[in-house]
């Protein structure tokens, strides 16, 4: 098996071998683009002079035919680098051929490189009269050049490449010394001796790593003294604790289940829980003890108990299976129990306050319908009855007022107060149910309001600002809140001496309803306010909580009050 220090050691020369040949086929791919350049640089220059030779022998016919010209030339040329010059008669026969390069002509490279560097360029070809010239690219001097530089730079890879690896071993075998302890203290833990403890280590890697282990060792010599504190939370914890078996007989129980149901250790273990369950919850604990054997949890599931003095209390039971380590099979459970007793009694209080104030909304909406009802039988009975009344007096008044003015002046007196008839009768009915809530909407009601409460008490300064669509609401929250503004303006007038009022009444962001009064009366200390005397504040928290809102009063004495109401969007109508 190899080792740790082996297989890294391994790892890095695989790395550093693909590395190597990377750079040589870097290195193999440039010199052969470094090739075919020098071969296509010397070709064309070749083929130029060339060119230039023919055309000059062709100018100047004296100097002879220029194929003898051509070889003349060739002759004094011989070698030109990176090409191979041949010169041909017209009948295809061989005049002259340039001699090859000399360069490092001790040197072979391979076939394999000389495949690879090969630019493999086409010849280049020249008739003329007399002849054919043939340039073919001769790159064997560069590539024998490559092939000694490529030789030079991998023996000093391969130099490198074996110093490295002995400096790489060496190191490795350094930097590994440290898990020659950590074995050992591993194999001390393994056989018991949990006191063990490894000593620091300069690398910071080896010595997170005895860290870690110091701090296992500690935590596995305290698990003995962890257990211990579990047992005594099982003891000391408020939630009853039991342990049954398959069959739902008790084995545990702890002292909170004794102080819940008044059974001690030794009048309930060994008997079946059913002794704690009523009658009519033996099927809840059935299909509970189901649900265990199938090795389902239970959880905060909602029952009922009997103590030992026959109380029923609720509980909230959970309940994990507890599971054979070896057979991996359920062999019982074990269940906690909180009594909910006092929480289910404040649901049922809660319960009974909504249906309380939905009753109270209900007989709001039936007083108001009572008062619309009332409000347009005043108008459209009594006064009817009230303009004919007038009607009649001004017909008599004008009948007797040059005969007999005793009748006449009675007559003027039964209109007089027909009219106060008629006013008084206009101001109940607006108190009743304001007309224009049902015909103009809730923000015209509200102006129409303020300027009566102005009309009436001209030393009262009252501003009224509504932002918004506030008549999108519905019928139920526009008499709400006119009866809230309503009541809330009476009591700073009546009991706060208020000299300015402040109604602000908005549609936010979010689509809530915003209403904000504000005075600047003698203000109170709410939190001595006995409300059971003040209907009005009751009142108008009720309508604004049946609205599915709430209500805030802010006030201090010589304070001022502010009342803000928020209605959600779509609050009950």
């Amino acid at each position: 098996m190899m080792s740790l220090r082996f297989r890294l050691n391994l790892l890095i020369t695989i790395v550093m071998l693909i590395f190597m040949a990377a750079v040589a086929y870097v290195m193999i791919k440039g010199l052969r683009t470094s090739t075919q350049e020098g071969v296509e640089a010397a070709t064309r220059v070749t083929v130029q002079l060339l060119d230039t030779v023919i055309i000059s022998s062709e100018q100047n016919p004296a100097w002879g035919y220029t194929h003898v010209v051509m070889q003349r030339f060739l002759e004094h040329l011989k070698h030109v680098r990176g090409t191979r010059i041949s010169l041909y008669d017209m009948q295809g026969n061989l005049i002259y051929r340039s001699p090859p390069s000399a360069y490092r002509a001790g040197v072979n490279p391979p076939q394999w490189f000389v495949d690879v560097l090969d630019p493999k360029e086409v010849s280049v070809e020249r008739d003329f009269h007399f002849g054919r010239l043939v340039v073919d690219p001769a790159p064997i001097g560069s590539i024998r050049e490559a092939w000694v530089n490529m030789l030079g730079l991998f023996w000093v890879g391969i130099v490198f490449f074996i110093l490295l690896n002995v400096m790489v071993y060496w190191m490795l075998g350094r930097w590994l010394k440290p898990l020659q302890p950590m074995l050992q203290a591993m194999n001390r833990m393994e056989q018991g001796d949990l006191g063990t403890r490894l000593p620091d280590f300069d690398l910071p890697e080896f010595a997170r790593i005895a860290q870690n282990f110091n701090r296992m060792g500690e935590s596995l010599q305290s698990s003995t003294e962890e257990n211990r504190r579990l047992a005594l939370i099982v003891k000391q914890t408020a939630d009853a604790i039991m342990i049954h078996d398959l069959n739902g007989n008790i084995s545990f129980w702890n002292p909170a289940a004794q102080r819940m149901f008044g059974y001690g250790p030794e009048d309930i273990i060994g008997k079946s829980v059913a002794l704690l369950t009523p009658v009519e919850q033996k099927a809840d604990l059935e299909e509970n003890l189901r649900e265990i054997t199938a090795g389902r949890m239970i959880d905060n599931h909602e029952s009922q108990r009997r103590t030992r003095d026959g109380r029923i209390i609720d509980v909230s039971i959970s309940a994990a299976p507890l599971v054979d380590p070896v057979s991996g099979e359920v062999i019982g459970d074990i269940c906690s129990m909180r009594d909910i007793t006092e929480r289910k009694q404040a649901e049922e209080a809660e319960k009974q306050l909504e249906e309380n104030r939905q009753l109270t909304h209900l007989i709001q909406r039936h007083i108001e319908d009572e008062r619309r009802s009332l409000a347009r039988e005043l108008h459209d009975e009594l006064g009817q009855y009230v303009t004919a009344i007038k009607t009649f007096a001004v017909g008599i008044a004008n009948k007797a007022e040059e005969k007999m003015p005793d009748v006449a002046s009675n007559a003027q007196t039964i209109v007089s107060a027909a009219n106060h008839i008629y006013d008084g009768m206009h101001n109940i009915i607006r108190q009743l149910r304001p007309g224009s809530l049902d015909n103009l909407g809730l923000s015209e009601t509200l102006r129409d309001m303020v300027d009566n409460y102005q009309k009436h008490h001209p030393e009262l300064k009252m501003n009224l600002s509504i932002h918004g669509d506030v008549n999108s609401f519905g019928e139920s929250v526009n008499i709400n809140v006119y009866r809230v503004i309503q009541e809330s303006v009476n009591n700073a007038l009546k009991h706060a001496n208020a000299s300015w009022i402040d109604i602000r009444l908005e549609v936010t962001e979010t689509g809530e309803l915003q209403l904000t009064i504000k005075d600047n009366g003698k203000g109170m200390d709410f939190c001595k306010v006995d409300q059971t005397r003040h209907f009005g504040l009751l009142g108008m928290r009720e309508r604004a909580q049946a609205l599915q809102g709430t209500f805030n009063i802010d006030s201090a004495p010589d304070d001022g009050t502010t009342i803000r109401i928020n209605i959600p969007k779509g609050g009950k109508s």
